[in-house]
């Protein structure tokens, strides 16, 4: 006689349903049985009624059921605790990493211009350049990470106020714009030559970090294609800023993760992998979105919409 639960020459039985439909006829037949075998090897009366053996099996079936998802579940919570102890450790790994290259490079020029008795402008020029652009990315990194401890612990708040969007977009497009020049990179903004006076509620600090930090992020990733464009629309109630880069844009399978925390998928370049979760959690805070797609003909597109003031 087959074990409860198990089916001769066929696959297990999974569910309660299916086990109930499969065995109970069966199984209450052998408890009916006249001698009473079965019944009685497992501690049950010789006259245990079929009433009774259907509620018995029935008890065993649910029970049987209900153990394997609790080991179901508590196999998927040990799983997704591993995943996320992995990702804090290659987290905690990469930032490291990525701290030490322009920490190694502000002390290496730091040294060798000190120790230059020629005193070439040229090689000055160059050094103290590199020394800005590393501090300059040591900061930003510091930045993201402070941004993201206050993330984690609830201290992540807006300083709102009535503000010019353009206004700002347009601060951090002068910003980037000629250090984008001397990489090679071409940035284009596209207003309709419009001027969108009507105000929204927002943070000017954290709305333009968010515009920084695609701009930073579109020529790291996308870079090769020598080209960013910016526009600003006005969509119905909502003002609408894209940032297209014409890089190599980014796997679909990734898509769906590239916002989460720490995730940095296959791309080589450099970074936390905690800039777009700031940014999109900076949107959310101001009841707006933040999109990443692949753009059509290549690169990637990030569509920002925020609502305007009613």
């Amino acid at each position: 006689m087959a074990a409860l639960g198990q089916n001769e020459g066929k696959a297990p039985v999974t569910t309660a349903k299916a086990l109930e439909k499969e065995f109970l006829p069966r199984h209450v037949a052998i408890i009916m049985d006249g001698n009473g075998r079965w019944a009685q090897k497992r501690g049950m009366p010789r006259t245990f009624g079929h009433k009774a053996g259907v509620e018995a099996l029935r008890e065993i079936i649910k029970y049987s059921d209900e153990l394997g998802q609790l080991v179901d579940n508590i196999n998927n919570m040990s799983l997704k605790i591993s995943q996320s102890e992995k990702i804090q450790t290659e987290f905690i790994s990469s930032v490291s990493h990525e701290l030490r290259t322009p920490l190694t490079a502000i002390s290496g020029w730091g040294e060798t211009l000190l120790g230059d008795e020629t005193g070439d402008p040229r090689q000055l020029r160059r050094g103290l350049r590199i020394i800005v652009k590393e501090a300059r990315r040591l900061t930003g990194m510091v930045e993201e990470l402070l941004e993201f401890s206050k993330m984690q612990d609830g201290r992540f708040t807006l300083q709102v106020e009535e503000m010019d969007l353009q206004a700002e977009l347009e601060d951090a497009i002068y910003t980037y714009r000629e250090l984008f020049r001397q990489d090679g990179i071409q940035l284009n903004y596209h207003s309709g030559q419009e001027l969108y006076t009507d105000p929204i509620s927002g943070d000017p600090q954290r709305l333009k970090q968010v515009f920084c930090n695609v701009l930073d992020n579109a020529a790291k990733h996308g870079g090769a294609g020598k080209r960013i464009d910016v526009d600003m629309t006005r969509e119905g109630e909502c003002y609408v800023v894209r940032i297209r880069d014409y890089g190599p844009g980014i796997p679909e399978a990734e898509l769906p993760f590239i916002k989460q925390k720490f995730y940095k998928g296959s791309s080589k370049a450099r970074g936390s992998g905690i800039g777009l979760a700031v940014c999109d959690e900076i949107m959310r805070l101001h009841n707006g979105t933040f999109d990443i797609a692949n753009a059509p003909g290549g690169g990637t597109v990030v569509t920002m919409t925020l609502p305007m003031e009613k």
